[in-house]
C-alpha cells in the first residue's frame, strides 16, 4: 500500500483506510484488470489518425491517458 493513501490523515483515518484497503483485494484486483485492459486497448494504432492535422494532440492525450491509468494501477497494488 502506497503512503499516498494515508498522507495527511489522522491516526484513526489512517487505520480506517488501511483496513478498507486490506479488505478490498477482490475489488482492487478487478479494477486493476479493467485498467490494464484499457491501457492495452489504447495502444492500438489506427493509421488513419496519421492523416489528421491534430495527430500530435491525439497522441499526447493518449499518452497522458495511459500514464494516468498506470498510476491508478500502481495505487491499487499492494
Amino acid at each position: 500500500m502506497k503512503t499516498t493513501w494515508t498522507k495527511g490523515l489522522d491516526a484513526q483515518g489512517e487505520a480506517d483506510i488501511k483496513a478498507s484497503f486490506k479488505s478490498s483485494t477482490v475489488v482492487r484486483a478487478r479494477l486493476m484488470e479493467i485498467c490494464e485492459d484499457k491501457v492495452s486497448s489504447s495502444l492500438s494504432t489506427n493509421t488513419n489518425q496519421y492523416d489528421s492535422p491534430n495527430w500530435c494532440y491525439q497522441q499526447a492525450d493518449s499518452v497522458g491517458y495511459r500514464r494516468a491509468l498506470n498510476e491508478i494501477i500502481s495505487l491499487l497494488e499492494k
